[in-house]
């Protein structure tokens, strides 16, 4: 019977051990397309803020935001959010250094959540 009550109390353990295992960081991006419609390259500077959420159950840190040109830049904190809590990445696009015509780029921001990058998609129509 010892025996027994031993091996349920082990089992027991585990699974409490388990379920308490923690999740992860997971990033929430507020949006996960800017659409900045028709821009002159005379246009000023574009500036759109898109904030994100700690959905984890561990800090998370926004390490990078990669662009894919020099009319695009991004600001943002590299500091620990925590669970709920939120950030912002400042999002910055320069229309006279955009090419004519359609305009299409995929932001990718990397971070410590647990399901890996997350990407931003932004877009607009340059015209002269």
């Amino acid at each position: 019977m010892r025996r027994l009550f031993a091996i349920v109390l082990a089992i027991f353990a585990v699974a409490v051990v388990q379920a308490t295992e923690p999740e992860g960081a997971k990033i929430a991006l507020s949006t996960q397309l800017i659409d900045l419609g028709e821009l002159s390259q005379k246009a000023p500077k574009q500036r759109v803020d898109v904030e994100y959420t700690n959905m984890g159950d561990l800090p998370l840190v926004v390490l990078e935001v990669r662009t894919s040109c020099t009319c695009t830049t991004t600001r943002y904190e590299r500091k620990k959010v925590m669970p709920g809590e939120k950030g912002v990445i400042t999002i910055e696009m320069e229309p006279k250094k955009a090419p004519e015509g359609s305009f299409y780029r995929v932001l990718q921001v990397l971070s410590t959540a647990k399901d890996g990058p997350a990407n931003i998609v932004l877009k607009a129509e340059i015209t002269k």
